[in-house]
């Protein structure tokens, strides 16, 4: 053959596949690393062999869930403590943690906005969703049963009160039913439900645990009623309507509140209007949430002369954690101090 034993330049010989054929390997063991990872992922959100997997979206109602399925269930709090469920807006992994559960436990009433497209995307097929709010009747901008003007009412003129001082209300009205220990009795109520649905062969369990739960809710309830019976004072100002509930269930009064939505600054004239109620009503405390930034409530006080207590709607933090019930207890603390 021409140019036979004739070496060829090096610029001519083909190149060794040996690059080509590593590259690959390392693309074929990335892809199977991804993969091992998801399958790793995915057992580690999946329950335990027998267990229920529920998912709950704020923390006292993760309490709830495991108070009720104990060991018969693995519970999931999509929202973390110190995230405000007003705020909070949930990543895809999050979502796909929550479209794997066999049980959706959720507030509604506008509290979780992303609940609905989550619900759409998971679709019904074998899943049992607990709206808490449903079917109670919400507090609302028109619903101020047992509050004072909100601060900056010109309630003594016949003048509209300040939008600033009014209200908190979300699509169907003020969400914070939980905070109520009678209305956390129902909620309890309508999970165990759901529970037994999904896992019937389990009813007696998850009954015998629900009425344990709802007979502590209600000596927290006669606790609170014993406590606030020795309070003088009747009037307080929080940082949003959390408390709401609370208040209209111990006879409280809520004069005004910081902020009247999540995120909205009030303005400079519901901050003086604020300053002025908490001097006329011989206010001492005003209440920050650690979900909240308390900037604002700490200028208030300052201005007023008052200290800065902190109430937790949500939990998650120390020393009570995920206890619903210690967490309640500490902000009876809170409240004790403040209206003694």
């Amino acid at each position: 053959m021409p140019g036979h034993g004739v070496k060829q330049p090096s610029c001519l010989r083909p190149r060794p596949k040996t690059g080509f054929r590593l590259r690959g390997f390392i693309l074929y063991a990335c892809l199977v690393g991804l993969g091992l990872a998801l399958l790793i992922g995915l057992a580690g959100a999946a329950p335990p062999s027998g267990k229920l997997l529920v998912a709950a979206t704020i923390v006292p109602l993760g309490d709830f869930c495991h108070q009720i399925g104990r060991d018969l269930v693995q519970v999931q709090v999509l929202i973390p403590p110190g995230a405000s469920p007003h705020l909070f807006e949930p990543a895809p992994s999050v979502m796909a943690r929550a479209s794997q559960a066999r049980v959706f436990v959720y507030i509604g009433a506008g509290l979780e906005p992303w609940a609905a497209r989550l619900l759409r995307s998971r679709g019904s097929k074998n899943l049992v969703v607990v709206e808490a709010a449903q079917g109670m009747p919400l507090l609302g901008l028109g619903q101020q049963h047992h509050h004072h003007e909100a601060a900056g009412a010109q309630g003594h003129t016949g003048k509209p009160p300040d939008k600033a001082g009014a209200h908190e209300t979300h699509l169907a009205g003020n969400p914070h039913i939980w905070l109520d220990p009678v209305l956390a009795q129902e909620i309890a109520g309508k999970i165990a439900q759901a529970l037994i649905q999904a896992d019937p062969g389990h009813r007696a369990q998850y009954e015998a645990n629900c009425q344990d739960f709802q007979a502590k809710l209600a000596a927290l309830d006669r606790e609170i009623k014993q406590q606030a019976q020795t309070w003088r004072l009747r009037d307080y100002v929080s940082f949003h309507p959390s408390f709401s509930y609370f208040a209209r269930r111990y006879n409280l009064h809520e004069v005004g509140t910081i902020e009247a939505a999540p995120g909205r600054e009030p303005t400079p004239r519901h901050l003086k209007n604020l300053v002025a109620a908490i001097r006329r009503y011989g206010i001492k405390v005003v209440f920050a949430e650690p979900q909240l930034n308390p900037r604002v409530a700490e200028v208030i006080a300052q201005e007023a002369g008052v200290k800065v207590l902190r109430l937790d709607p949500m939990g998650g933090a120390p020393p009570y954690g995920s206890d619903y019930l210690q967490m309640m207890r500490y902000n009876l603390a809170a409240l004790d101090e403040a209206l003694r």
